[in-house]
């Protein structure tokens, strides 16, 4: 009879594991969609479940953001679409996950913006904690720049030192990290342009109030002001 009963005990633990994880991850979804419509809401923005190609379109050619197929999941698409103008400029707050290979995921919390005028032919800003590893699963230049501001290593990489414009001017990289510090969250800045995106650079953050969504659109704001 023991032979029995512990197997079966098993299978019950597992149907119900597998319940749980399936009904939290559900309850996440549903909150963080309504930490979007909320700010969509509360800015006077629109909000789509799922992106309508815009989002798509405006980050494709950005590293890792841009990325919107994988092997295991094909095509997948931006959700919690957040778009509109400010300033007469074009906005958009998104969130995408992506599977790159078995056993590294991401899911990116996203503000993007176009800028009046043009930053940077391409470039990408790490703010990394001072001393640690500066290597990047996505991030596809290489470091043209590294200083040490504040709480940040500021990595800037390019494909060369004219493809990184202003945002190798050492000034504008003290305003940047200064910017940073005011977050909850460590962020990341990708340019292409006048193309501005910021995101959590953290693989693990997550967005998951209102605050801090708003903290990530400032913040944005700013760095593509500068």
């Amino acid at each position: 009879m023991k032979d029995v009963v512990i197997p079966v005990g098993l299978l019950i633990f597992i149907v119900l594991f597998a319940y749980a994880m399936v009904h939290s991850a559900r309850k996440q979804r549903a909150s963080k969609k309504k930490v979007f419509e909320e700010f969509a809401r509360d800015q006077g923005l629109s909000y789509l479940d799922k992106d309508d190609g815009r989002v798509q379109e405006f980050t494709q050619d950005f590293d890792g953001v841009g990325r919107f197929w994988s092997p295991s999941l094909g095509n997948v698409i931006p959700k919690n679409v957040i778009s509109g103008k400010e300033n007469s400029s074009r906005v958009f707050l998104f969130r995408h996950s992506i599977r790159y290979s078995a056993g590294w995921a991401r899911e990116w919390f996203v503000s993007g913006l176009a800028a009046a005028d043009h930053i940077a032919d391409r470039c990408a800003i790490q703010f990394c904690k001072k001393g640690s590893d500066k290597s990047t699963m996505y991030l596809q230049d290489d470091i043209v720049k590294v200083k040490t501001i504040g709480d940040f290593d500021i990595v800037v990489r390019s494909q060369s030192s004219s493809c990184a414009g202003k945002l190798l001017d050492e000034r504008v990289l003290k305003q940047l990290a200064e910017f940073a510090e005011d977050l909850p969250f460590r962020p990341e800045i990708q340019v292409r342009g006048k193309r501005v995106i910021a995101y959590l650079a953290d693989r693990n953050a997550s967005i998951d109030d209102v605050r801090s969504l708003k903290s990530l659109f400032e913040f944005t704001k700013k760095a593509a002001g500068i």
